[in-house]
């Protein structure tokens, strides 16, 4: 009783806000959104936007992996089902995934498309989503191509979250573009496209709207490769998919044609050659997450040459998308009506009842 009575005794630490608000910077998302019901000034100053901009910022300086999400949707008619779970425990231990909080949500909509993700935020059902630090305004790329007389023409459209509206950027430089969906790396979009029987990367920097072009590695990429960009780590990267092989590079110097490094080469594509194989996530310590149309495996980018481990492959009933992301607290709008009912469902800790569906 004496031990207790004086542990009971000792003085709370009087903290300045300066040292409270450092501290609350470096703590995960889920432990924020909880705090903000402790007084109404930690509510204010975790709802702001400069915390919610710094937290992000301490977040990716320090990040190893425990902020990185993947999340994975299907449509189930009427609904868009949605699961989450962490990266890093998910690469470990399979069995997260059947501990993996699911959400569902009506979407009028007969597909699902995730494009982008960008501060936490995850951009579906358009062609492109990134962040022009700059102007400080989240942005979505729309891309639409044509043929007229054996030229080739794109009509592409921005729209900007800060000023609402949509605009044309002209001069597209005339290749034909191959996929619609564009891939955020490096303050640009990206497209796979062909010109007189070749392929290019055509960009468009999000800043200066201006188009220009990234090379390609120095490998035997020709006509008959098909091509997939992704993004790992931040970095671009392109996967090149050959009759008996497929290469993943990631450029780690953007726009340096040397710096694109090989990161695996596989060759179990036979059940994959049609399909489309996307790098979803690569660890700190170089384990390739892959999407391979509905089965996820891993790779060792130590050993490029190294076969994958299948971890999860999913009812082949649904046509399943999947992206990762990082936790934030970034909001498109703070002032938003949505948003702040968002708030008030992330103080929540509900229990979805799920269908196991990978096998």
């Amino acid at each position: 009783m004496a031990s207790k009575e004086r542990t009971d005794s000792i003085p709370l630490p009087n903290l300045s806000q300066e040292i409270i608000t450092e501290i609350l910077l470096r703590l995960p998302v889920k432990s924020l959104v909880k705090f903000r019901c402790v007084s109404k000034s930690w509510l204010s100053l975790i709802s702001s936007t400069q915390f919610a901009k710094n937290h992000l910022k301490i977040s990716s300086q320090k990040n190893k992996g425990e902020h990185d999400n993947l999340v994975f949707g299907y449509i189930r008619d009427p609904l868009v089902i949605l699961r989450s779970f962490n990266l890093d425990s998910f690469m470990h231990d399979i069995r997260s995934l059947n501990a993996a909080k699911v959400n569902g949500f009506v979407m009028d909509s007969i597909s699902l498309l995730m494009v982008g993700s960008c501060n936490g935020l995850i951009c579906s059902s358009t062609y492109g989503f990134g962040f022009d630090d700059l102007d400080d305004d989240y942005k979505v790329v729309e891309t639409c191509g044509a043929r007229s007389n054996y030229e080739y023409s794109a009509e592409v459209k921005i729209y900007s979250l800060r000023k609402n509206s949509w605009r044309q950027i002209e001069q597209w430089p005339g290749y034909y573009v191959s996929d619609a969906t564009s891939v955020f790396a490096g303050g640009a979009f990206h497209w796979t496209t062909i010109y007189n029987g070749c392929w290019h990367l055509t960009s468009l920097n999000l800043a200066t709207e201006m188009y220009g072009e990234v090379p390609l590695p120095d490998n035997e990429i020709n006509m008959h490769t098909a091509l997939w960009l992704g993004v790992l780590r931040g970095c671009l990267c392109l996967v090149c998919n050959f009759s008996t092989h497929s290469d993943v590079w990631m450029m780690k110097e953007y726009g340096v044609r040397e710096s694109w490094t090989k990161l695996i080469c596989f060759k179990d594509i036979k059940d994959y050659q049609y399909e489309a194989q996307m790098p979803l996530y690569m660890s700190e310590s170089g384990i390739v997450l892959m999407k391979h149309g509905s089965t996820l495996k891993l790779y060792n980018s130590n050993d490029v040459t190294s076969n994958g481990r299948e971890i999860c492959s999913f009812d082949s009933e649904y046509e399943y998308e999947a992206i990762t992301y990082m936790e934030s607290l970034v909001l498109p709008d703070t002032d938003n009506e949505v948003n702040q009912q968002w708030w008030q469902w992330g103080t929540k800790d509900d229990d979805w009842d799920f269908q196991s569906i990978c096998h």
